[in-house]
């Protein structure tokens, strides 16, 4: 059999797009990993986090026409990343409070709602990019993220560094912030998030996700995290890495007064496969190192860990899913005390650092924002960055910011614009040990027009929570979910206060309801008396008479109908006398 020259070409080209093709999937990994960390307050902390780790450039990635091969990697998100010229992105998708006093610190800090920043390429219109690449993730995850606009969108200068490798220069100018305090988060979330996963939720963890259970939990947040991924420790070779992580808080039931639980508890099931494609799939438990003898875990672990991170050492329970599942076996770690749950109550480890914000004053014209920040380290003076975003109906005066029990140490604020953009308070402060620093800002309701209240106005309007940072050498709160953080000396923290809600000067919005109801009733009543008079036909109405006139009348008529009755008999005999006559 002969080729021509033109088929050899084409075959040659094919060949070489699959060696491309292999090359790139050999520069492809998964891993996948369940924490379980067991809570003060008896609930359980259940954090997945899949990782995929491509061994590309992030300025290849970029460039078009030079991917065309995506194996694990979600293409939908490649695709938004490449035409956006994104450097790094993180969106959550968070329902419900995270209790950091009787908790701890979480996995990771975020707000209720949604939370959306995005660092960009050097070099990249940023604000024509921007919107949309908040549409593209909007439709990706079947969320409300195209709400987003230049009102609720802001710069941070300091604050929001980038978690992994840095490209070209690094400026502010290049980011870009957002927050929905209000964006629920459902089953409509969840099932295109988990289609982004290489085995979906078919095998491996993912099999796990029961939208029953998460979403009768008190907290969820689903994550996704782009970032470039240093290789060496130089960071001399860089890669991408596309995490998306899942963190629910579970209350198990109990039995008899003991502490009892297990997957088929949390999840509804046991883990019967893991993804064929992860290179790696681990299940780690953290009891707590005073508590860890106080549990029983069956089966018992394939290893175990012992991670010191920021002066504070945990014991880690390590399950190896690719040795524990197999083809006729299933997985099912159960978790039981060895003494009553009431051994367990008590008032847990305060945090280092706490932080809360509510609203005062009273009324529709004036009020003010309270923000406390509480150092609970007895001799270490922490350096924290807060920043605040204040939507632009609110009208912060600046000149009424005070700060007591501690010092600022750099200050900046960006004043709002109607309709166009938010407050913006950056502050640095130095908090002395065993403080609690106040902030307090008063501000005044403006007034919208009837077209700019949504359809449950007086619900009220949201205020985005406040984001402190700090980098803590001692954190015996955190939650390390990894065993790869051993000796590490100091931890990067940030933390969220809760979403205020703020109450404006509300229309009655039942007006033009009485307005078309009155109208209405006019023109009925009007119309309806003008058309009578119109087209009825009018005749003169008879004079009344008195009642004695209408007997006589009455009696006039009987006397007049019986004459005429007897002249009709008479003529009637008449006629018959005739007609006999004639016979």
């Amino acid at each position: 059999m002969r080729f021509s020259s033109s088929s050899a070409i084409v075959f040659l080209c094919l060949c070489g797009l699959l060696a491309a093709a292999k090359k790139q999937e050999r520069g492809q990994d998964f891993t996948e990993l369940l924490f379980l960390k067991h809570l003060p307050d008896g609930r359980v902390l259940a954090s997945f986090e899949f990782a995929t780790t491509w061994d590309i450039h992030p300025l290849t990635f970029t460039q078009p026409r030079t991917v065309w091969h995506y194996d694990m990697f979600p293409r939908s998100l490649a695709e938004v990343i490449a035409h956006y010229h994104v450097q790094e992105l993180h969106l959550t998708l968070t329902q419900g409070k995270w209790r950091t006093r009787m908790w701890g610190y979480p996995p990771q800090s975020v707000p209720p709602g949604a939370e959306f920043w995005t660092w960009f390429l050097p070099g990249t219109d940023v604000d024509s990019k921007w919107p949309g690449l908040v549409n593209a993730m909007s439709g990706l995850l079947c969320s409300h993220l195209n709400a987003i606009d230049s009102t609720s969108t802001y710069q941070p200068l300091q604050s929001f560094k980038p978690h992994g490798a840095i490209i070209g220069n690094l400026s502010s100018a290049s980011l870009r912030y957002a927050a929905l305090p209000r964006e629920t988060v459902c089953t409509e979330n969840l099932t295109p998030w988990a289609k982004l996963l290489p085995c979906g939720s078919t095998a491996g963890l993912g099999s796990l996700f029961s939208a029953r259970q998460l979403y009768n939990s008190d907290f969820h947040s689903l994550g996704l995290h782009f970032t470039p991924h240093c290789k060496t420790a130089d960071c001399s070779a860089v890669a991408v890495r596309f995490l998306q992580t899942l963190s629910i808080v579970l209350k198990p039931p109990t039995s008899k007064g003991f502490i009892e639980w297990s997957l088929v508890t949390l999840f509804s099931g046991p883990l019967t496969s893991v993804c064929p494609l992860a290179s790696e799939s681990r299940v780690i438990v953290d009891m707590g190192l005073p508590q860890a003898t106080l549990f029983t875990l069956s089966p018992p672990p394939t290893s175990v860990s012992h991670v010191t991170t920021a002066g504070s050492e945990r014991e880690l329970s390590v399950y190896d899913l690719q040795s524990v599942v197999g083809r006729n076996r299933k997985f099912n770690l159960a978790v039981k005390s060895t003494v009553t749950a009431d051994a367990f109550q008590g008032m847990p480890v305060p945090p280092v650092l706490d932080v809360q914000s509510f609203l005062t004053g009273s009324g529709h014209e004036g009020g003010g924002l309270h923000t406390t920040i509480t150092n609970s380290h007895p001799t270490a003076e922490l350096r924290v960055l807060y920043l605040s975003m204040v939507p632009w109906f609110t009208r912060v005066y600046i000149h009424s910011l005070q700060v007591s029990s501690g010092s600022v140490l750099w200050q900046h604020y960006t004043p709002a614009r109607d309709r166009a953009r938010p407050h913006t308070l950056e502050l640095l402060l130095s908090l002395p040990p065993l403080s609690t620093c106040t902030l307090t800002l008063q501000f005044s309701r403006a007034f919208l027009t009837w077209t700019e209240h949504p359809p449950d106005a007086h619900h009220g309007f949201y205020i985005n929570s406040a984001v402190l940072t700090t980098v803590l050498s001692e954190c015996p709160n955190c939650t390390i979910t990894s065993t790869g953080t051993d000796q590490q000396k100091e931890i990067v923290l940030r933390l969220h206060t809760e979403p205020l809600l703020v109450s404006l000067p509300t229309p009655d919005f039942s007006m033009p309801y009485n307005v078309i109801c009155f109208v209405c009733t006019v023109i009925a009543i009007g119309f309806g008396s003008i058309f009578n008079l119109t087209t009825r036909t009018l005749q003169p109405a008879s004079k009344t008479q008195g009642l004695v006139a209408r007997l006589f009348g009455h009696l006039r008529r009987t006397k007049k109908d019986s004459a005429t009755e007897e002249s009709s008999s008479i003529a009637e005999s008449s006629s018959v006398a005739e007609d006999r006559s004639e016979s």
